[in-house]
């Protein structure tokens, strides 16, 4: 089916968030030679509403129900003093490219104990532009050494950055690091999630929908992941998958409902572009590259890699198991008769 293709290739989102999208994506498949049109089919596409995308959707859509991980953020009092507390963006930096929110993700399955991998995720604000970076036994200095080459990646520079009072994030080298960059660095208040929504929420869509909860330790799996973080799914994250942003929230008086209310879904791409403080020249450079993508072709490397990474994430849990009943915990001495 035609919005079978069109959804995927758009990552699998909401009605609402494809509906804008279905005509953009509709002219990249027909680019490419990657989708057959027959009839009306075109005209009813593009004309589509949000209601009958969920009906024909229906027996398309994964209904399993989301799962959590475990969460490694420990407190570091020593510089929290030293760094300013940020608990919303301001009007301006809601709109003005620049201002991010970063964040570790655990790759440590049901254990905080032992080597385990974590995946840096940064989210800008103003476009919902994402870079990430997944690394072994997470450090100061590689947290710091990851952060430079992300912020590298943006197409546009970082302005400010916002994370939380984990001691990965508040500590004298990434102080030193931003201030020495002109990098204005904030934190979220202590047990208050809510301070960094945006980046929480990517942690689930841009992370754990690609890797899962299960435990990652194995160096090499590490580095296919990190192929794919910088390559298909970067590519298909920026430039062909929609995010909607609040536009307005109101409680009521009485009864104490909250109505949100949402823009219209765009890709960081489309943000980019449209962003009236942002230069023509980096206009030009992502709309250049935008035009030799392939959303579909994108989306058969990703999952070719993604299978491969699965099969040795598998073996690997096998192994241990195997490992584990052969390796089980020798009976005490006086049972032996050592006594």
């Amino acid at each position: 089916m035609p919005l079978t293709a069109i959804w995927k290739a758009g990552g699998s989102p909401c009605s609402k968030r494809l509906e804008p999208q279905i005509g953009e994506l509709l002219d990249k498949l027909k680019q490419f030679d990657e989708i057959r049109l027959y009839g009306r089919q075109e005209e009813l596409l593009r004309t589509m509403k949000t209601s009958t995308i969920d009906r024909l959707l229906e027996g398309e859509r994964d209904i399993s129900k989301k799962e959590y991980g475990i969460s490694g953020t420990r407190k570091s009092p020593l510089l929290k003093s030293l760094i300013p507390v940020r608990t919303h963006f301001t009007d301006v930096e809601y709109t003005e490219p620049g201002h991010g929110e970063m964040d570790c993700v655990l790759h440590c399955g049901m254990s905080l104990l032992g080597i385990y991998a974590e995946t840096l995720n940064i989210l800008d604000i103003a476009t919902h532009w994402n870079e990430k970076k997944i690394f072994l036994k997470k450090t100061n200095k590689k947290i710091v050494g990851s952060f430079h080459i992300l912020k590298k990646q943006f197409p546009f520079p970082l302005l400010s950055i916002d994370f939380d009072n984990g001691f990965e994030f508040v500590n004298w080298l990434l102080k030193h690091y931003c201030e020495k960059q002109n990098l204005d660095y904030t934190r979220s208040r202590s047990y208050h999630k809510n301070d960094q929504a945006h980046i929480e929420g990517k942690n689930y869509h841009s992370v754990r929908k690609v890797v899962g909860y299960d435990r990652i330790d194995d160096e090499h799996v590490v580095n296919l992941i990190d192929n794919v973080y910088q390559n298909e799914h970067r590519l298909l994250t920026n430039f062909f998958y929609t995010t909607m942003k609040l536009k307005k929230k109101e409680k009521q008086l009485i009864t104490g409902k909250v109505t949100k209310k949402h823009e219209r879904a765009q890709t960081p791409y489309q943000r980019v572009i449209t962003s009236d403080k942002l230069s023509q020249t980096i206009k030009d450079t992502v709309t250049a590259q935008y035009k030799t993508l392939n959303p579909a072709q994108l989306h058969r490397d990703l999952k070719k890699k993604l299978d491969k990474i699965y099969r040795i994430m598998k073996q690997k849990q096998l192994t241990s198991s195997v490992t584990v009943a052969y390796h089980a915990t020798p009976l005490p001495d006086y049972l032996l008769g050592n006594t």
